[in-house]
This record gives C-alpha cells, structure tokens and sequence, in this order.
C-alpha cells in the first residue's frame, strides 16, 4: 500500500539516474535539515499509534477500519524487534510512515527473519524525504525483505535498490462439478480444536499466530502426512473465495486438491480457493481459471531462500487486507 503523492513526480524523481542521485543526495544529508522543512525520523512504536492514525486516513481505504490499523502497531507475532516502523517528524507532527512487520521462519532448515513493507505514506510538504525512512530499512542485517502491495512508482524504487521481482499470479479452483466429497479417500478437517494436536512444532506456531484474524484453517491428511492450509477470504468479481496464504506440504496439496476441493469450498461457503501459481509449478487443473494477482518484491542476504520460499502468511494482507 502506498500513495503516490507521496514522491517527488516521476519526471524529477524518476528519469534516468535521478532516483540513484537522490539515494545518494539523502544519505549525505542523513541527520540534516532545511531551515524551511526541519523533519526528523524516528522509530515508530505501539504508543504512536493515535498519533499516526490520522495520516493513515489519507489512503482512504473504507474497508480497513481504524482496530485493523492498529494491529500495524502491535506485537502481533512477538517480534524480538522494539519497533514497528519508521516515522518522519515535523515539529512533532507525523508527516512520513513506513510500516514494518517482523516476523521468524523456520524454512529449508534454518530460522529466517522477515520484515513486511506496509503502507508507506508522506504528505506533501515533506515529499522530498520519503526515502530516508527506506534507506534506514535497508540497513536491517539478517533479514528478507517484502513487499507485497507496491503501486504507482514504488516498483521503480524496489528495482534500483535491488530488490527482485516476482509475480503473484493465482490459480483459481473452482469445485468439481458433480463430485461427491464423501468419495475422497483424503480426510478434511476443519474444527480448530482437532487442528492443532495434528501440527508440528513449526506449525503449532503459525496455527497460534494467525488466531484472531479472521483466517480459516484446514487439515487435510493421508495416512501419516498432511497439509496444513491457512486462508482468507477475498471477494473477487463479487464471488466468494478462499484465498491460501500458507500450505505446509505442496506435495500432498497438488496429489489431493482435486479429491478435496468440493468438499473445502462447500464447507467455507466460497466459490473457489485462490493458491498462488509459484506453488503450483507445472501442474494444470479442471475447472480453473488465472487470474492476474500483480507483482511483489523482495531482498535478502540469505542463502537458502529463493522467491517460491516467500509467502503471505505473516504481512499485511493478513492484518489489513481480505
């Protein structure tokens, strides 16, 4: 999320080598003001909330409510960080916002850090220091850096500070029509008290994570081995749909999903589920359709992760969006 209003306009900011230009321009003048437009940054805490509030309202976002805001501010995921994003100040007003969501993974063997890019947003009188709150992200060791919802000339900005791309195009399954669920040989489970017990450590505690948000949970198990769906429900077309944020196995999800699909969309109510296409590789479905889900970016200094490593279960789609 992001205004555009928010930068300088494309033909100062983002021609050519200027955008590098005021990279470099800002780093030298990092700490320094003008006498005109003395501003500051500062790490954002929970208490800034109500301060920040109202420049939130200028994303004029009817459907994120002012508690889904707040949750931008709170530990949801007991972060070891003391701070949820960057502030600029004006004689101790909040002009500038960058919100960061941290989080752990354990992923391919080893625990990841994660930091989610949220609603970065400066008003216009300050326009010209937007990046310093970015600059100062960057600086962050040991984490894999995300953004999900970039708009307007924030991929420009991603792309000459090194980050890479990747698209999040979504599959969407719709039901077998005439299947009977009661057929499938895979087992399904939807109550939240029969899910947990089923978990691994490392799921337990994404199952613990994501209660109070509005997500669905869903077991589905052969034998021994299962996969461990979380969702949202996102409105497409004015249908109903399930959308996958997290699977823990993509390998039983592509040998079940044909089986269990009737039978998890009846039971949520919805018109099909959404999956991302990276988790789906070469496979093709029945009664499917694409849809164009946009672009994402990320960086990282790890070694083990690579762009189909990186999914949504713990950013603002989950706290602010669906």
């Amino acid at each position: 999320m992001f205004r555009d209003k928010c930068l300088r306009s494309p033909e100062r900011s983002f021609k050519g080598t200027r955008l590098m230009q005021d990279v470099e321009y800002l780093n030298q003048q990092e700490g320094h003001s003008t006498a005109a437009c003395v501003v500051t940054m500062e790490k954002a805490v929970s208490e800034d909330f109500e301060r920040v509030y109202p420049l939130l309202l200028d994303f004029k976002s009817p459907r994120i409510h002012r508690e889904d805001w707040r949750t931008l501010f709170t530990n949801n995921w007991q972060s070891p960080e003391d701070y949820c994003g960057y502030l600029l100040l004006q004689e101790g007003e909040v002009k500038g916002y960058l919100g960061l969501l941290f989080s752990k993974r354990r992923i391919n063997g080893r625990v990841e850090k994660f930091c989610n890019m949220t609603s970065w947003i400066v008003r216009e009188d300050c326009r010209s220091q937007s990046l310093r709150p970015l600059l100062e992200l960057l600086k962050l060791k040991d984490y894999t850096i995300t953004n999900f919802t970039p708009v307007q000339m924030v991929p420009a900005i991603l792309k000459k500070l090194g980050f890479a791309e990747f698209k999040t195009n979504q599959c969407l399954l719709f039901p077998v029509p005439g299947f009977a669920p009661a057929k499938s040989t895979y087992r399904c489970i939807f109550a939240i008290e029969k899910i947990r017990p089923e978990l691994d450590d490392s799921d337990q505690a994404i199952f613990d994570d994501h209660q109070g948000f509005n997500c669905r949970h869903v077991l589905i198990s052969a034998g021994d081995d299962y996969c461990y769906l979380v969702l949202k429900n996102k409105v497409h077309r004015h249908l109903p749909f399930a959308r996958i944020h997290y699977l823990s196995n993509r390998n039983l999800f592509l040998e079940a999903i044909d089986s269990v699909r009737t039978k998890v969309c009846l039971k949520l109510k919805t018109a099909g589920l959404m999956v991302d296409e990276r988790y789906l590789g070469a496979n093709t479905f029945r009664f499917s359709r694409e849809y164009q889900g946009g672009i994402a970016f990320f960086k990282s200094n790890s070694t083990t992760i690579d762009r189909n490593d990186i999914d949504t279960i713990y950013s603002e789609l989950i706290l602010l969006h669906d």
